[in-house]
């Protein structure tokens, strides 16, 4: 049976080989256009795909991907190797091909799989070393860097063959458009080799390879397919297969699945992987994932400390140190530091050592602890230490010989360190830094003190304000990507990050006083700050950035370089970080002449570019293999329902039309689930898209600046280069093409930039945008007939289909702009005609106030003032009165209250028929006591003597009313009756005050009774007047409470 199944592969094979090439995108010489500069650059003529260099598949790394297992003996994964591998000795090479459609390449490298016997089900990811494209044609996809070929053999080892991809003509229609038109693969993503079963893929894929490409010309290599069907036929069936569910009690698969689908964002899954594995007593399967986990979260220093304490539980100290090595200079993370100085110590016993070496090792370690970690506001406790350890060193403080005198040095300088730094045992080191000092010498101790009691000073007060600051500062070296706006997390995330900037932000107000006499202290604890912040908020490019420009600004460059590099590394779709690195790059480079130099300086500044655009390429991929996932789901889902249906039994009076009707149903609720998934991902594309636009341009600019205009096709491509690699990787917007033809009209060529607006205009008819854009620059350039050709079509393709007649909106309010300023009434009538036809909800008053609005001015909308007395009237102000009402239990409510009360009310003036007798309303009742008739002496002494007349005497005006803030005060403070503790009189606390006699010098204090009289040679004060005893507090037991002061009477 095998030799019949290989005698048929065989002919496959050779009926593959006769089929002939084939040409993607037509005919070259059919959708070539002519020449329209010296440079052979024509940006209309048809886009050559570039040829791609075969792709290297590493076997092994010492730094695997986020996604792959560090090998080791027993991995049961499959091994990649390259074609120049050799095969496993115990396994024999197998080829396998299959047969290809005449729409296939006939040229093909194969990449040798050896499976391992254990477990053939699993596969390894692939990596592959170098960039590189893969684009579709008809029903042909790309897989990885091509297809598969089936070869015929014998064993067990799997030769799976890919193909290059191919370097026919393509047309820029099919490789600039947006989406629906451009389904060339993207890079940066990994992809996995499949099990045997879904290696041989069901079509074909045409592809080919250049190995001796040129840089400027070679594109990284994809990872993600881009599955999406080519005709109706393919869109019937499912696009992608949806992932096989695992059982329940496979919890490691369930969680390498989660790691793999989300590696940077699931951290549960990573620490739920590795207790699962340290559960199971894997030691090495937790130590891979550990190493794993390591390369995506370098900075979580508190997985480092975990790591270490597996090792160090299981008694390997060569592992311990090594992660050491790797982690300390790198990470200032108070506990790691903190296990590193228990680890020198645990092995470097002072007691067994005679010679001092163990000492000596420990001394030094803390020295280089403190110098990485001595300025964070927690490192006390590690400065107290230090200070006990010299303590129990060798010699006696305050001795004579020469080891006295050096222990004395030693605890004076590291106690003069510690008690400037801010920490929690500042206080206590400072005690015991005076007890030192003034048990050696008291004179000289005093001068030592003073000298650092400034700097105590200020310490102890900045900490307790670095407190309040970091009140509720959560310090985790774990980093979470930021949630977005609006979702779960997202208050939380910026009230961390806010903390966080305060605390930097306080170290640069420079509390401590170091920015002038010592300035690397005031950069280092700046600098350290920054680096406790970005172990919290890895994935914050705006912290990196920040970070980076205070080192550069303050001459540390090395620090600069290095917060750029590790922010790219955290981060490396950010366009901020690379946008940075790129100027810094371009900045810091020699400007030199010739080719070579401008080679060389255009490949350095176009690295950070070239990651950032792989980065955004691999989230536009996934975002799609995300979308055909959710598609296929939501299918299966529906498939699966309609077989639990129609396996049950229907009631036979069903008919047909209510069969029709459900599947009409069902079909109506698939495509409304598929549209909402479509457009839910459809956002986040658009918005990849555009950033992977712009990114482009900013490449494009900077490639002029480094090389020029250049040339396609070259290794100094310059701008007009990095537009046509632009168009072959597609996914970019109309933003390329209007950047790159007005790079072209204002710094180069006036009819290149023309052709490139031109060619724009076809591919995008539907893109307002760019319409607008070209009618602008054709405005600004005086060209106001073809300004007019290009709105016509422009406007005239918009208004063919109902839903995208609003996008030609923009497109006529800036055209009837520009005819109200310098065309024809006749023609600006007919435009406003045309604009009321098209949009009926627009008010036909606006269109015509446009004409004669400016920016921030519209003469028409001026209502002047003609009679300021009439239309000028200021507004009555509401009374206190009506504004007191409205408030709950104010006290005008509860003066109405009062009148509102059952008791007979007030008879009014006129109330001649009343039979009671009249009541006369009576003033209001005097103070008692003395205040009433202070009060009362006060009124007569303001009241001038009256004439006596018969005339009623006029009453003083009311007084004003009280603030509105004050009624309210009032309307909201407790009642007196709810207050129960001691009250005071407020009457007697004014006497009080009033009378009481201050001395204004020491003769004049009373004495106590019974003392002696003034000292001799000083005469008596004058007669004062005694006050009154000061009314004694009544306690809560009824007895007088003692005040605390004396007031020179008697009782």
């Amino acid at each position: 049976m095998a030799d019949e199944e290989a005698a048929f592969l065989s002919s496959m094979l050779a009926a593959n080989d006769s089929a002939g090439e084939y040409q993607m995108g037509g005919d070259a010489s059919g959708q070539r256009a002519e020449s329209i500069s010296s440079d052979e650059y024509d940006p209309s003529q048809t886009v050559q795909t570039e040829t791609l260099p075969a792709s290297t598949v590493q076997s092994t790394s010492n730094n695997p991907p986020l996604h792959e297992k560090l090998p080791t003996a027993s991995d049961p994964f499959l091994n990649l190797t390259s074609t120049s591998a050799a095969p496993a000795p115990r396994e024999a090479s197998v080829s396998l091909s299959r047969s290809m459609s005449r729409a296939s390449s006939e040229t093909s490298d194969s990449i040798a799989i050896t499976t391992n016997q254990q477990d053939p089900s699993h596969a390894l990811p692939s990596k592959s070393s170098q960039g590189g494209e893969a684009t579709k044609s008809g029903k042909d996809t790309t897989i990885g860097r091509g297809g598969s070929s089936l070869l015929p053999g014998s064993g067990s080892s799997l030769n799976v063959s890919t193909n290059h991809v191919s370097a026919n003509n393509v047309p820029i229609q099919n490789g600039v458009q947006e989406q629906k038109h451009s389904d060339s693969v993207q890079n940066g993503a990994t992809d996995t080799v499949p099990n045997l079963a879904a290696v041989i893929p069901d079509t074909g894929a045409s592809s080919h390879s250049d190995s001796t490409a040129k840089p400027s010309e070679t594109l990284p290599a994809p990872s993600v397919v881009d599955t999406r069907p080519s005709t109706r036929e393919e869109a019937a069936a499912p696009m992608t297969a949806v992932p096989k569910a695992r059982l329940p009690h496979d919890k490691i698969g369930i969680l390498e699945d989660r790691i793999k689908e989300d590696p940077r964002g699931d951290l549960d899954a990573w620490q739920s992987l590795i207790s699962e594995h340290k559960k199971r007593g894997k030691l090495e399967d937790a130590r891979n994932v550990y190493e794993r986990f390591l390369i995506v979260f370098p900075s979580a220093a508190e997985d480092w400390v975990a790591y270490a304490q597996m090792e160090n539980e299981g008694n390997n100290r060569t592992a311990v140190e090594k992660i050491f090595n790797r982690a300390l200079r790198k990470l200032p993370y108070l506990g790691l530091w903190s296990m590193y100085l228990d680890h020198i110590r645990r092995h470097n016993n002072i007691a067994m050592d005679p010679s001092g070496l163990a000492r000596q090792t420990i001394n030094s370690a803390y020295d280089i602890a403190l110098q990485h970690i001595g300025l964070d506001k927690e490192s006390g406790k590690i400065w107290q230490d230090y200070v006990q350890f010299l303590k129990s060193g060798p010699g006696i403080v305050g001795g004579s010989t020469w080891q006295d005198q050096q222990k004395m040095d030693s605890l004076r300088s590291v106690y003069q360190r510690a008690v400037c730094i801010p920490t929690q045992f500042t206080n206590l080191l400072w005690k015991e830094y005076d007890g030192f000092e003034m048990s050696l010498n008291k004179l000289t101790g005093r001068k030592f003190v003073q000298e650092q009691s400034p700097a105590y000073m200020t310490a102890r007060s900045s900490y307790t304000e670095l407190q309040n600051i970091t009140r509720n500062l959560r310090r985790t070296t774990l980093p979470v990507l930021p949630p977005a706006l609006g979702f779960e997390g997202d208050v939380e995330y910026l009230e961390q990050l806010d903390i966080w900037k305060r605390w930097i932000q306080w170290e640069k107000n420079d509390p401590l006083v170091l920015k002038v006499d010592e300035v690397v202290s005031y950069r280092a604890r700046i600098v350290f700050v920054y680096k406790q912040a970005l172990m919290a908020m890895r994935f914050w490019p705006e912290l990196w950035a920040e970070a980076s420009d205070f080192c550069f600004a303050n001459d540390l460059e090395s620090e600069g370089d290095a917060f750029l590099t590790q922010g790219i590394a955290a981060n490396p779709e950010s366009c901020l970080l690379a946008f940075k690195c790129a100027d810094r790059k371009e900045l810091s480079s020699t400007k030199e002449e010739g080719d070579e130099a401008a080679i060389r300086r255009g490949a350095a500044v176009r690295e950070p570019y070239d990651k950032v655009l792989d980065a955004l390429y691999d989230l536009f991929s996934r975002s799609k293999a995300r979308e055909d996932q959710d598609v296929a789901r939501i299918e299966a889902n529906l498939a699966a329902s309609n077989d639990v249906q129609s396996d049950g039994a229907k009631p036979e009076e069903e008919n047909d039309d209510n069969e029709g009707e459900y599947g009409r149903s069902q079909e109506k609720e698939r495509a409304a689930q598929i549209e909402s998934v479509r457009n839910m991902h459809g956002i986040q594309q658009k918005l990849l898209s555009k950033t992977l636009s712009h990114a482009w341009i900013a490449l494009t600019r900077a490639m002029r600046r480094v090389q020029g205009k250049g040339k396609v096709n070259h290794a100094l491509a310059g701008s007009r280069g990095i537009f046509a690699d632009a168009r072959k990787r597609g996914r970019i917007t109309s933003d390329v093409y209007v950047a790159s033809a007005l790079m072209e009209f204002h710094c180069y060529e006036v009819e290149t930039g023309k052709k490139i607006f031109e060619r724009g205009l076809r591919l995008f008819s539907e893109d307002e945008d760019f319409a607008l854009q070209y009618i602008k620059h054709l405005v600004a350039n005086n060209d106001h007939t073809n300004a007019r050709v290009v709105f016509e079509t422009a406007v005239t393709r918009l208004a063919l289909k109902t839903e995208t007649v609003s996008k030609a909106k923009p497109l006529y309010a800036f055209f009837h702009d520009f005819e109200s300023r310098y065309g024809e009434l006749t023609q600006i009538v007919k435009l406003e005609k045309r604009m009321s036809d098209l949009f009926p909800e627009d008010p036909a008053l606006t269109l015509f106030s446009r004409r004669f609005a400016q920016q921030d001015f519209d003469p028409t909308a001026v209502r002047p003032i003609i009679s300021p007395a009439t239309q000028a009237k200021p507004k009555t102000i509401p009374s206190i009165k009506a504004e007191a009402e409205g408030v709950l239990d104010s006290p005008q409510q509860r003066i109405n209250e009062i009148i509102g009360s059952p008791k007979r009310p007030l008879p009014a003036d006129d109330d001649d028929d009343s039979p009671r007798p009249r009541k006369i309303a009576r003033p209001e009742s005097p103070l008692k006591g003395a205040a009433g008739r202070r009060l009362d002496q006060q009124k007569r002494n303001r009241q001038p003597e009256m004439p006596q007349f018969n005339q009623p005497v006029p009453l003083p005006p009311p007084p004003p009313p009280l603030p509105r803030d004050v009624m309210f005060l009032l309307s909201i403070i407790p009642k007196a009756e709810t207050y129960h503790a001691t009250k005071f009189s407020a009457e007697q606390l004014v006497k009080l005050l009033r009378e009481i006699n201050i001395p204004t010098s020491m003769a004049q204090v009373p004495q106590p009774p019974g003392a002696r009289g003034p000292p001799p040679n000083q005469s008596m004060p004058p007669y004062q007047h005694m006050s009154p005893p000061i009314p004694q507090l009544q306690g809560p037991y009824g007895h007088a409470q003692y005040n605390g002061q004396y007031n020179g009477g008697y009782p």
